[in-house]
Parts: structure tokens; sequence; C-alpha cells
């Protein structure tokens, strides 16, 4: 968001752990993010060496890994993201904390600056009352032939569940005479 290349969702995110293990330990270390983020260390340094050519982190082989100043900016505004979908989740929508946390982190990624900051604002209206959407959130109705509301009812994605379920097309071969 920060920069005409825009990062992948997984340079946000190692952004995101790495400013988070800072902020806890003053220092990141390889092994620390590998262990957040649940992959090896080999896999870490790979992506290091990538942000660090970005020049979004200071990385000693082996060693501590620091957030540069435009990668510092960068977690910040990755962690803003994540909060503010994650109290529009909770706070306005009435999400459970863990479904928003994970939503939200998804979300985190493909959101326009703009969106967030009209997100935030809904938000703050109704964290001070100015706004009431219990009604909205809390009513029964669903929309008539409304899939998602379905797949809500079931804890299902219907979507998800027909694209697994689909068996793929036979191949046919046409003759020469049949493709002209």
């Amino acid at each position: 968001m920060h920069r005409k290349e825009q990062l992948s969702p997984t340079h946000e995110m190692y952004l995101k752990v790495l400013y988070r293990l800072g902020q806890q330990n003053d220092v990141a270390r390889v092994r620390d993010m590998a262990k957040g983020l649940g992959v090896n260390p080999g896999t870490v340094s790979a992506v290091l060496k990538k942000l660090e050519q970005a020049a979004l982190v200071h990385h000693d082989r082996y060693g501590i890994v620091a957030l540069t100043s435009s990668g510092t900016a960068v977690a910040e505004c990755v962690i803003r993201r994540f909060e503010t979908i994650k109290a529009l989740l909770t706070e306005v929508l009435g999400m459970d904390v863990e479904t928003a946390e994970v939503d939200a982190c998804m979300m985190e990624h493909a959101v326009s600056p703009e969106t967030v900051n009209r997100m935030e604002r809904l938000v703050g209206l109704v964290q001070v009352g100015q706004v009431d959407l219990t009604a909205l959130i809390t009513s029964p109705i669903r929309m008539k032939g409304n899939r998602c509301s379905t797949c809500e009812m079931d804890n299902v994605c219907q979507a998800e569940t027909e694209i697994k379920s689909e068996v793929p097309p036979k191949r046919t071969t046409l003759s020469k005479s049949q493709r002209n």
C-alpha cells in the first residue's frame, strides 16, 4: 500500500510478525519468526532477503532481524488494517473474536486505504453511540435465495462444497470433420 510495487500478503505478514516480536522481545530472530509463522527458518531467511532488498528490514545472517523505518511504517499500516477490520467485525457486525481474527487476517491484505479509513470511521461512530446497528446485526431476517445466508446457517460454504464436488468434464476428441 505504501510502495509502487505492492507487497504480497506474505511479505506483509512477515513485517507484521517482525513488528510484534520486536514489541514483545526488543529483538527478533529468524527462529522466533519461523515459530510465529509456522514455517522453517530457511523459508524465513528467503523472504527476509527479499524484504532486505526492498529496504524494509536489516537482517544479520542467522542473527537479529530489525525493521527499517520504512518497514516499521508498512508493518504499522498492516496492523492498523487488521485491527480496524477486526473491530468492524466484532463491534459493528457482532462476530465472535476468533472468527473476526481469522477473517481480518485474510482481509487486511485486500482492502484499500480509503476502505480502511471508512471502516475506522464507522467503528468510531458505533463506539461513541452515534450509530446503533444492533437491529441490523441481530435480525433473523434472511433474504430469500441468499446463498451466503444458507452457508451461515449450515456453517458450510456452498460455493466451496460445489467446487470440491464437481467432476471434471470428460475430454472428448473430435474427428477432423467434427472440428470443421
